[in-house]
């Protein structure tokens, strides 16, 4: 049993609209089928791109995904699907409401992507120190409420990866 897929059944998909412009319903298969890949081959027709967000405008399903993205991102998975995940991430908590949602009454998705991600905050920090820790600090700079935290782990992992550079 994994956390991340018990996530993804938790949310009414169906009832949430996508960015490929159909209803979200598509996406546990779409989670799932990324999640399990064992090689990248495997993730061609199942990455979340055009769905969540297209070019940074995010649709009624990104704050809904941002949690089971953190519990993914505590499980082992392979490079390039967590590469994948935290890319993702990273978008959602940068973008903006789509025109579409905004018009709906969702101008602020972008805030829901945050404080959704603000619940697994920890496991951004140690994606930080044991893992893509660009990308986390990128992600972390838009979610941590707390500046002076932020900039001792930056200034920390840095300094670190410093003393390891040849």
């Amino acid at each position: 049993m994994r956390a991340s897929l018990l996530e993804l059944a938790r949310h009414d998909w169906a009832g949430l609209r996508c960015g490929c412009r159909e209803s979200g319903a598509h996406l546990p298969e779409t989670f799932s089928k990324l999640l399990e890949a064992g090689a990248i081959e495997e993730t061609v027709g199942h990455r979340l791109d055009g769905h969540l967000e297209e070019q940074s405008m995010l649709f009624q399903v990104a704050p809904h995904a941002v949690p089971v993205v953190l519990a993914a991102l505590q499980e082992d998975l392979p490079r390039f699907v967590r590469s994948h995940l935290l890319t993702v991430l990273w978008r959602l908590v940068t973008g903006e409401s789509h025109r579409s949602e905004a018009e709906a009454g969702l101008p602020d998705l972008e805030e829901d992507c945050c404080a959704a991600a603000r619940e697994g905050i920890w496991q951004l920090y140690q994606e930080a120190a044991s893992g893509d820790v660009e990308t986390a600090l990128d992600i972390l700079e838009f979610v941590d409420l707390d500046e002076q935290r932020f900039e001792y782990f930056r200034s920390a992992l840095a300094a670190r990866l410093k003393r390891h550079q040849p």
